[in-house]
């Protein structure tokens, strides 16, 4: 969950360490710090609270030297405080460590220091690394083999920089599980959790794979096994946009991300879809041969992933005719599920290092079934160690609450399901064609309904002392119910549930009175009488109902208190333009309750830690 950075070379280390967390603030902020070799000594500067925090103690107590690490902190041991932050050192302050992930085994670990002499002063699990470190540079005086010692000897996830006082001319590192990327520019080395904290300098970069470890300087990388030989590697050149990387003229990253998505949409189905309306992911590794043999589908998932996933269900049942589960990611690893070779398996995350996700994958290879993971990440874990992948092709995504990538998931998901009833033959021409004359006025749609935002904005203004809400969706728009809730509790820190609304009666009602906001999502599809009667049961018990219905539709708008229509559409287009007015209720409940949407509290983007 956390970021670190590191840099080697001939530019000022604190400048450099504080771009690179800036960026990666996303991925935690309850603390930030750094180490840097000032003068031949290690010297720690480290705050509670973002990195604005750790650039104003900077600025009263600067430092200086050309290499140092960095960290951003999503807190799991110990308390978000200075005492807690990165980075942590040893014993005599001769070794510095920034750390993300978990060592599971810390306890006795940290243990056994304490009765040889070590005091810690963090309740971190990463303090113990240092330490270790130290212990064994004491008995080999040496840094390679002390750092392979200390890696024998941890358990669990990490992604770990080591910055040795005595050796001012090259930086320690080791992983496992946790993501972690090798930069080179001209005449300088970084490490990050993310190759968008080391753009644009960072000309080449490399993803260290699991159980790697090595060391660098500012011109060259060294890189070993686990059993410590010499690696051989390959860089590859660094294309991000570091104009994606900045909030282009808008308030936050959510308010960008949100208005990103027409645009998105259109380049997936530009890209997915040719002239004669055939889909084609040429990325996709697969063959169809075994494509054509599948007959079930286990999708794995977290989060916003998980709701896309269930869109995804009805996608793949729906047109492809195979039938499908779908699991949270963190149930799915330990449940032992039942799949053999005809089984294929299909990981959604965002940032492609998911913990859970990345574990299931595990769990799935080792049944003998094969993967395929939908990723904005192409280069992340759960793209390398699935056997093939499908790019999401949102581009980045920094606002902690997922918005862009989840229609983006939404898109691939539905021409995955079309694409595989391409190679069954299930869908006739004539089928394929009306269904993807839909797809193509979807963008022009979106941009319809993104224009009438401030329709939104009113309604949070309005309802902005509401303590609870409730959201109502069926069939296609069900994940739509659990999507916008969970906006709504992540950046507005307000207690939302998402229901089915044929579940609705069977004890949520109860939860129904005048200071009971629902949101009903009901557009005009095969189960809008349902949805409907719905709205009557909320009404009938006083609750106030706030709408999302289709162009044209007199009844529902008539029976809100305020309600918000989406253009016409198919049944199974509408998820991807419902969410959007929710996405937006999301973000201006936030703002009206003097939230920060882009850094909720206690989250963090990429969840890498169990």
């Amino acid at each position: 969950m956390c970021g670190i950075v590191a840099y080697l070379g001939p530019k000022s280390v604190d400048s450099v360490l504080l771009v690179g967390l800036t960026r990666l603030e996303y991925r935690g902020y309850d603390s930030a710090g750094i180490a840097v070799l000032d003068n031949g000594e290690i010297t720690v500067r480290k705050e509670k609270g973002k990195i604005k925090d750790l650039e104003d103690l900077l600025l009263t107590h600067p430092v200086e030297g050309t290499i140092g690490i960095g960290h951003t902190r999503w807190a799991t041991h110990g308390e978000p405080n200075r005492q807690n932050a990165h980075p942590h050192v040893d014993n005599h302050g001769k070794v510095a460590v920034v750390h993300n992930g978990i060592i599971e085994n810390h306890h006795t670990i940290r243990q056994e220091l304490i009765e040889k002499g070590h005091v810690f002063h963090s309740e971190t699990d990463t303090e113990v690394i240092p330490h270790l470190f130290e212990d064994y540079y004491k008995k080999h005086k040496d840094s390679a083999k002390a750092l392979q010692e200390t890696i024998a000897r941890l358990d669990g996830r990490y992604a770990f920089v080591v910055l040795v006082e005595q050796e001012p001319d090259r930086l320690y590192f080791a992983r496992s599980g946790s993501p972690l990327v090798y930069g080179r520019g001209r005449g300088e080395s970084f490490l990050a959790s993310d190759v968008s904290a080391i753009v644009p300098a960072a000309k080449e970069h490399l993803h260290i794979d699991n159980d790697q470890w090595g060391w660098i300087t500012k011109d060259s990388l060294e890189l070993r096994s686990k059993t410590g030989e010499a690696v051989p590697f390959e860089m590859s050149r660094t294309q991000i946009d570091v104009k994606a990387l900045d909030r282009a003229g808008y308030d936050h990253f959510m308010l960008k991300e949100i208005h990103e998505q027409p645009g998105i949409v259109r380049r997936i189905i530009q890209s997915r879809m040719d002239d004669e309306g055939i889909v084609r992911f040429p990325e996709m590794n697969l063959p169809n041969d075994f494509l054509n043999r599948v007959t079930r589908c286990m999708i794995t998932s977290a989060g916003t992933s998980w709701h896309a996933g269930i869109v995804g269900k009805f996608y793949l049942e729906q047109f492809a005719r195979l039938s499908t589960e779908v699991d949270i990611s963190s149930e799915f690893r330990y449940r032992n599920p039942i799949a053999d070779g005809e089984t294929l398996v299909m990981a959604i995350s965002q940032s492609g290092e998911t913990a859970d996700t990345l574990a299931g994958i595990h769990q799935a290879k080792a049944k003998f079934c094969r993967v395929l993971s939908f990723v904005n990440v192409t280069t992340s874990s759960i793209a390398r160690e699935s056997n093939a992948f499908i790019d999401l092709m949102a581009g980045p995504e920094i606002g902690v609450a997922s918005t862009k990538a989840y229609t983006a998931q939404l898109m691939n998901l539905l021409f995955y399901a079309l694409f595989t009833a391409g190679i069954k033959w299930l869908v006739s021409k004539e089928e394929r064609e009306q269904i993807l004359h839909e797809i193509r006025l979807l963008p022009e749609k979106m941009e319809q309904i993104l224009a009438r935002a401030d329709e939104i904005k009113k309604w949070a203004s309005e309802l902005r002392d509401s303590k609870d809400f409730v959201f109502l969706g069926r069939s296609f728009n069900h994940p739509t119910a659990l999507e916008g809730a969970l906006k709504l509790k992540e950046i507005a820190y307000v207690h939302a549930s998402g229901y089915a609304g044929g579940e609705f009666k069977h004890g949520p009602i109860a939860l129904i009175s005048d200071q009971m906001p629902v949101i009903c999502i009901a557009p005009q599809c095969d189960l809008y009488e349902k949805m409907v009667s719905n709205i009557e049961e909320v009404r009938s018990r006083k609750g106030r109902i706030i709408s999302i219905y289709t162009e044209g539709d007199t009844i529902v708008p008539s029976k809100s208190d305020y309600s918000f229509a989406i253009p016409q559409c198919a049944d199974y287009l509408t998820p991807i333009l419902t969410v959007l007015p929710l996405q937006l209720f999301a973000y201006y409940s936030a703002l009206e309750r003097g939230c920060e949407p882009d850094q909720p509290r206690n989250l963090a983007k990429s969840v890498t830690v169990e």
